[in-house]
């Protein structure tokens, strides 16, 4: 027997989690991509947690063989955990229809630091977002940042993978991954969302669980993580600046009036330090001086030479209005329901 054909053999099955609705304008690329990996794609499943779509997703689906399985809650974190269970893969990938991984090699090395270490308990493999290519530049600037910029500044550079050498150190690094131990009550910003993977034998939260962050916490707490620098996702979050406010008001009164239980940053705080509790009530202020984002925007130009990145202070002036705004329709009792938003590509209204 061929050596290569005993490593082939060696390989573990990989599953790639895609929960949707109605995402038949970012499936295919996202499809696509999968389907050109340099891994074998008898190694490969592709699992749909399906929310109904009237659209073209299905027949998307079908055509790069996927395993289609129903979602009757509709929203991300159920569907996750519904094909996590018909999941057939070693390592299980949690990836949204508006992801693209970036590289032809990318299943290859995430496999490649669970396959060196094996003696360790590596429970969660990550990637990082990266700027799509070609897209609009608001959308390539929270590439940069993988988040919005609330949330950015809670995190500050726990944002991001990239900065994470400047807070953490790992327990080991290659040149092609490094491996943490993190502590819960530090955690770096780390969802099972984006790409992230996951041993199979790794139980996120109930199906009834709807925070893919506090799912990250989970998994820190049980295990060890080994990030991935090269295995970048694409991540085509907003195409335009109204699309980024719907999706975040929607995101916003949801952690008022709580209509998706358990979801959003109010749910996670008892895992904050004193100084990210104080971050979210100083983000108003942080971003009306405009100097304090401002010199954050040179920094991450500094970091990324990217001009895009100088949305920075624009951006979090229109999230500090649009948060002030929706804090007094909670307050005098106007806003009843959260409406309708995509969470990925999976909508619905509350």
């Amino acid at each position: 027997m061929k050596k290569t054909h005993v490593r082939q053999l060696s390989l573990p099955i990989v599953s790639f989690i895609i929960p949707t609705l109605n995402a038949s304008r970012y499936l295919p690329q996202c499809l696509r991509a999968i389907r050109a990996q340099n891994y074998p794609q008898n190694k490969i499943e592709i699992i749909v947690a399906d929310g109904g779509s009237t659209d073209e997703t299905l027949t998307i689906a079908k055509k790069y063989k996927a395993v289609i399985i129903k979602n009757p809650e509709v929203l991300h974190e159920p569907g996750k955990a519904r094909a996590s269970e018909v999941a057939t893969g070693e390592i299980l990938f949690f990836t949204d229809a508006d992801n693209e991984l970036s590289s032809t090699e990318w299943v290859s090395g995430m496999v490649r630091a669970h396959m060196e270490n094996r003696h360790m308990h590596i429970l969660g493999f990550l990637s990082q977002t990266i700027p799509p290519p070609n897209w609009n530049s608001f959308d390539r600037y929270m590439g940069y940042i993988s988040t919005d910029p609330f949330t950015w500044f809670v995190y500050r550079w726990a944002s991001t993978p990239r900065t994470y050498g400047n807070l953490y150190t790992p327990i080991k690094r290659t040149t092609e991954y490094a491996i943490y131990k993190f502590d819960p009550m530090n955690h770096p910003l780390l969802g099972l969302s984006q790409g992230f993977g996951t041993m199979s034998g790794f139980k996120r939260e109930s199906i009834g669980h709807n925070d893919d962050i506090l799912s990250g916490i989970k998994l820190i707490k049980e295990g060890l993580v080994a990030y991935v620098p090269s295995a970048g996702i694409y991540h085509y979050h907003v195409s335009n600046i109204g699309e980024f406010l719907k999706k975040y008001a929607w995101r916003i009164r949801n952690n008022f009036l709580q209509k998706v239980k358990g979801m959003g940053i109010v749910n996670r705080q008892k895992y904050f330090s004193p100084m990210r509790k104080a971050r979210q009530i100083l983000f108003p202020f942080y971003s009306v001086s405009f100097i304090f984002p401002v010199l954050d925007t040179i920094q991450l130009f500094r970091l990324y030479r990217d001009p895009v990145v100088f949305w920075h202070p624009i951006a979090c002036l229109l999230l500090t209005g649009l948060i002030l705004k929706e804090a007094s329709l909670y307050l005098l009792g106007i806003t009843k329901t959260t409406g309708t938003y995509g969470i990925g590509n999976t909508q619905r209204e509350d």
